[in-house]
């Protein structure tokens, strides 16, 4: 239990947020003053030097991440907490860079908040030895390409955000099409390595018999056709990141070479002994589960264990569907529009069609089908017909649910039913869009409610109430 001398600021202009701050922590013994924007909060901040600030990203009268700087600056051992709404792997990425206590996302979970305000006020009581004192280094340029605002990509964020400040080794795991290049270069952008060499390898596009020559390189006679010295992969990529994709794919010879060169940091070119001292940053990606790999005979353990220091797991597209219009939007966005044609929009029916589709191909299917669907527009608004038809089949199983007609049927009819209350029309009509919303994405999800929450964007706890509130048992699923 928390005791009086326990402090906090929180710094927010939405006023429920600081109220449910106040109420929250005050009942648990802590001393909690709120300000609405920068200036009233940097004041608070310099007079009474609270435990822990709980900061919000976007205020009235400036950036939070600005603040974060400067309250850092005056002291070294202040205990941040970033919030906010609008996670992003910029954000997150300047939140932790900044070093910031941790990293939260709208909407709070106050038991978590609660969790770091402890752990923030221990830190206080007993400081590290010596303050961290490592810089900014500066901000890489936004690498692109990963879109998403879900909780699980907001979770990516944060992940890609403390990798990219570490130096060990990083294996990257999840289906195909999920990304996972993406997320790798962006581990490289934001690390201290941007301004060096990153090379990508599709391991399963190199010929067996040239696996070594190409990732250790070779000198001139070593094998039949070595007509000259050539650097491999890894020297190439000194100083910066050398990414394996698919990794799995590698033959176990080479495998073995490779674990050497992870353990001693030195390479030796096929044909030579002699030794080359290189600094390279090995990150991986598979689609394969390595596990089932090392049982079966076909993988190196140690070399498993060498590559997955760290780990980071792409989600699949279906985990995080309330980004697929976002997604399409940026494809969208990307294409070029042609002579005299209007680059074509995205209707609300489309919409709902595909985030009622399980993508199994994942974001590349998501791109190709939006590409397909441009054409066939021919520059005017996407509609279900626009789609291809499996997905319009699929979105059609489920009356009244992902499709914008069917629940426009649905409140109708609701609404038009003997014994209505309309006098309340506005939150009829919201529980009613609520229950609907609730049931399609327990549906979606077999009924398993962690998986529905993060779907819908809320809280587990938060769906747990409002099953209760609007009196959805367990039939919804």
């Amino acid at each position: 239990m928390s005791t009086t001398s326990q402090r906090m600021l929180v710094i927010d202009d939405e006023q429920a947020i600081c109220l449910a701050f106040q109420r929250f922590f005050q009942a648990r013994g802590w001393i909690v003053q709120v300000a609405s924007g920068v200036t009233r909060g940097r004041a608070l901040y310099r007079e009474n030097r609270p435990d822990v600030v709980f900061l919000d990203v976007r205020l009235a009268d400036g950036n939070g991440l600005d603040l974060l700087a400067s309250l850092r600056e005056e002291d070294p051992d202040a205990c941040v907490v970033v919030i906010t709404a609008y996670g992003s792997l910029d954000t997150a990425t300047r939140a932790l860079r900044g070093q910031a206590f941790d990293f939260l996302v709208k909407p709070l979970d106050l038991d978590k908040a609660a969790e770091l305000a402890d752990a923030a006020w221990s830190r206080r009581q007993s400081p590290p030895a010596a303050a961290q004192t490592a810089g900014d280094p500066g901000m890489a340029a936004n690498p692109g390409g990963i879109v998403g605002t879900s909780p699980a990509m907001q979770a990516l964020y944060k992940q890609i955000a403390c990798i990219a400040m570490a130096d060990e080794s990083v294996l990257v795991t999840g289906e195909t099409g999920v990304g996972k290049e993406l997320v790798v270069r962006a581990i490289h952008e934001y690390s201290e390595r941007r301004d060096r060499p990153f090379l990508a390898v599709n391991c399963g596009a190199l010929p067996e018999h040239l696996v070594e020559s190409e990732l250790f390189g070779h000198v001139r006679g070593a094998f039949t056709g070595a007509h000259a010295d050539r650097a491999g992969r890894f020297e190439c990529a000194d100083g910066g990141t050398l990414f394996l994709d698919e990794v799995g794919e590698l033959p176990l010879p080479a495998q073995a070479k490779l674990l050497r060169v992870l353990d001693s940091g030195v390479v030796e070119r096929l044909g030579s002994s002699r030794p080359i001292k290189l600094a390279v940053r090995v990150i991986t990606a598979t689609n394969r589960n390595l596990e089932e790999e090392i049982q079966a005979g076909r993988f190196r353990a140690d070399l498993y264990y060498r590559l997955a220091v760290l780990r980071i797991a792409v989600p699949r597209l279906a985990e995080r569907t309330g980004d697929v219009p976002l997604l399409a939007s940026h494809f969208l966005a990307r294409r070029t529009s042609g002579a005299g044609r209007s680059r074509p929009a995205l209707s609300p029916e489309a919409a709902a069609v595909l985030q009622a589709y399980s993508w199994p191909g994942n974001v590349r299917e998501l791109k190709h089908v939006i590409e397909q669907a441009a054409v066939l527009a021919t520059g005017g608004c996407i509609r279900p017909e626009h789609l291809p038809a499996l997905m319009r089949e699929g979105a059609g199983a489920v009356p009244g649910r992902g499709d914008a007609a069917g629940f426009h049927a649905l409140v109708a009819t609701y609404l038009a039913g003997p014994g209505r209350d309309l006098e309340n029309l506005h939150q009829t009509v919201v529980e009613v869009a609520e229950a609907e919303a609730i049931r399609f994405a327990l549906a979606s999800c077999g009924g398993n409610q962690t998986e529905a929450a993060a779907r819908l964007g809320i809280h587990r706890n938060t769906l747990r109430n409002r099953l209760q509130a609007l009196k959805l048992g367990p039939e919804v699923a």
